[in-house]
């Protein structure tokens, strides 16, 4: 069957591009059907065929022409002789598809019963069965794949509260690292089959072309492959099951792997990894949890300092550094995977104690003459570059209520010229001002003495905390 579905691929894509390319008339899926039925009764290959999976090859390739027209996709090309493939019984409710537990047969309409192993149990009514799928893979194994229709209610995640988040920042040298301070080493299956799989490949490009030794050499490298790939599901299954179970909110950072691949000198440790395939394990494991993973902006996650936010830029080999901001020496994948968090939980809304006074985004960089910036590098920059550089680093796109970044927007200040040298001079004093708020009627607060850097100061209001980040220079004096 899957041969007559290539075949039947083939015959259908040359008649709509000779239709098109003599008579300029577009050709439809319901045409192609209705030509179908009738080349049924005279090809005794297309005769073989289910009709509802000859059905399901013309739309495949109707909908190859609307990605093309639409631009998502290039021009559908014929197919070759191959021994993988697929054919999909659309309607396996209505008698062509039974599957049999007890005997343990598949029974597929124009096939007959096939010897399966269920990997697991099937729902009891029948009529809940909407598709079946069959697949061979190029090691020869074969798969169907049976699509139930569930009524199960699937629980919507509670999105006030998350007892138990978790940041995860993605590597090569480690594959994950969480805020539990768990580290995962880059289990390197491709790596670790490569010497055996180049065997194979050469041994592979040694034989004559359509010979025998050349069929059993590609299945013999097609299954070394498929045991690499096997390995890596395994593993990444296992992986997300724990996250999905140790916590209710998973957060990842959102990387363009197709991207990150362009660079030749990582491409093959970061496919090796499957940091896309992790992700897509858990997002749906979460949804039939009830639980939430989101992906937050991965740019400067692990150059930020999750303290104080200065920006380090600093080379990949360094695995550990000292900020330049507050001195503390920082993992620098714990460090990303504690910022991946923050911009998680801010993301969705949450308030979270345990992650005060650090922010949810980097520090502002000051664009005055008095006070300059430093450059992810280090270097002394002048306030034009600072600008520039505020504009590439990442802001919450939400603000929340008690958190680092509120919506409230901060009036002008005063301080006597003994506060501001006071406040230069190393330590914030305890002070009295005036701060205007657009949004709240009373503008009479107290600033408290803290140990903290002389480029931050607490303000209490309303009993809540809010840490506003702000220059002693910049406030003019009385």
């Amino acid at each position: 069957m899957i041969e007559a579905g290539r075949q039947l691929w083939n015959e259908a894509l040359a008649h709509r591009k000779r239709r098109w390319e003599e008579e300029r008339l577009s050709t439809s899926y319901s045409q192609q059907c209705w030509i179908l039925t009738a080349e049924r009764r005279a090809d005794p290959l297309l005769g073989e065929l289910y009709s509802q999976a000859g059905q399901e090859i013309l739309k495949r390739l109707d909908r190859a022409f609307k990605a093309f027209f639409e631009h998502r996709a290039r021009y559908p090309r014929f197919k070759r002789f191959s021994e993988s493939g697929s054919f999909t019984y659309p309607q396996a409710y209505n008698g062509s598809v039974k599957p049999d537990l007890v005997r343990r047969r598949l029974f597929l309409s124009k096939v007959g019963n096939v010897k399966v192993v269920f990997h697991r149990e099937l729902p009891s009514r029948r009529e809940e069965l909407k598709t079946c799928t069959v697949v061979r893979e190029p090691n020869g194994d074969w798969y169907a794949s049976l699509v139930y229709e569930d009524d199960v209610q699937v629980p919507e995640p509670l999105k006030a509260y998350f007892a138990s988040p978790v940041g995860i920042d993605l590597g090569l040298k480690s594959l994950i690292a969480t805020t539990d301070g768990v580290k995962i080493p880059h289990p390197q299956f491709l790596r670790k089959a490569e010497k055996r799989v180049k065997l194979v490949q050469r041994n592979f490009s040694a034989t004559q072309k359509d010979s025998k030794n050349r069929e059993k050499a590609r299945r013999l490298l097609a299954i070394r492959q498929a045991k690499v790939a096997n390995r890596r599901r395994d593993f990444n299954h296992k992986l997300s099951t724990q996250l999905v179970r140790e916590h209710d909110l998973v957060a990842f950072e959102d990387l363009k792997v197709r991207n990150m691949v362009r660079n030749h000198a990582l491409a093959k440790s970061i496919s090796d990894a499957g940091w896309g395939q992790l992700r897509s394990f858990s997002e749906y494991k979460t949804k039939r949890a009830g639980k939430l993973v989101v992906g937050v902006p991965p740019a400067y996650s692990t150059q930020e300092c999750y303290f104080c936010g200065t920006l380090n830029q600093i080379p990949l080999s360094v695995r550990q550094f000292e900020c330049r901001g507050c001195g503390r020496t920082l993992d620098r994948d714990l460090n990303a995977a504690w910022i991946v968090l923050k911009r998680g939980v801010a993301q969705v809304g949450q308030d979270m104690p345990e992650l005060k006074p650090a922010e949810t985004g980097p520090l502002p960089v000051p664009t005055t003459g008095r006070a300059s910036p430093v450059k992810e590098a280090g270097t002394i920059r002048g306030g034009n570059h600072a600008t520039q550089q505020e504009g590439r680093r990442w802001k919450p796109t939400n603000s929340f209520e008690g958190g680092c970044h509120t919506s409230t927007s901060l009036g002008t200040a005063t301080f006597s010229p003994e506060a501001r040298r006071s406040a230069g001079a190393g330590r914030m004093t305890s002070l009295s001002c005036s701060i205007g708020f657009t949004n709240l009627s009373q503008s009479s607060f107290v600033l408290k003495n803290i140990l903290a850097p002389p480029s931050s100061c607490c303000i209490w209001g309303y009993g809540f905390w809010y840490w506003a980040y702000f220059i002693p220079q910049y406030l003019n004096p009385v």
